[in-house]
């Protein structure tokens, strides 16, 4: 079809005539509307790629320098390796607000994500971990509760390091508010507290 046939097409203006299109303006039109879907489209799959970090639960957070203090130890080959408070929160403090399984009200929890721990202690290629705390309560932690969501290690409540009277020096948490898919009769027993070890889980 000719350019001058192609400018006969009329579009509605809005005090009621008819203007042609004119054929630079209609192309141009098409590749914006084009440019912009593919825009949204690139914006949806960044934020889905990126959905599991912490800046969309989380927010950072910093706080002076803890004692070396042990934490936990890992067992793994036969060998004990304690980890210490300062080695975790080496790894970047962020907070998080959420409601508990077995605690009244919203809780403010500070402290490292679980999959930095789980990669600092040389476990990032197991299915799963096993959390031993000190009255030996037992969790098996999958791999998937680690990669759906960002897991805290909690190190600190309201700012405050976590000591054995307030079910420290660490515990897990998972933010319920901003994961519903965590808020599940399956994951709230593994809201561990007291964590004396950690293991491989195979």
């Amino acid at each position: 079809m000719e350019g001058w046939q192609l400018r006969r097409q009329y579009r509605r203006a809005g005090n009621g005539w008819y203007w042609p299109w004119k054929w630079k303006d209609c192309v141009v039109s098409i590749l914006k509307r084009r440019l912009s879907a593919l825009h949204r489209a690139l914006i949806i799959l960044f934020v889905s790629a990126i959905g599991v970090l912490p800046a969309f639960a989380m927010e950072p957070a910093k706080y002076p320098e803890p004692p070396d203090t042990v934490a936990f130890k890992v067992e793994k080959n036969g060998e004990s390796i304690p980890v210490t408070l300062r080695q975790l929160e080496k790894l970047g403090l962020y907070s998080v607000s959420t409601p508990s399984p077995f605690e009244k009200g919203q809780l403010a929890f500070q402290g490292v994500l679980f999959r930095d721990v789980v990669k600092l202690v040389g476990l990032e290629g197991e299915s799963s971990v096993v959390l031993r705390a000190a009255d030996d309560y037992v969790q098996v932690i999958p791999k998937e509760d680690w990669t759906d969501g960002p897991l805290l290690l909690a190190t600190r409540q309201d700012g405050e390091l976590l000591t054995r009277r307030t079910q420290g020096p660490t515990r897990l948490i998972y933010p319920l508010d901003d994961y519903p898919a965590f808020d599940t009769p399956v994951r709230k027993p593994r809201w561990i507290w007291l964590i004396k070890t950690i293991a491989p889980g195979n």
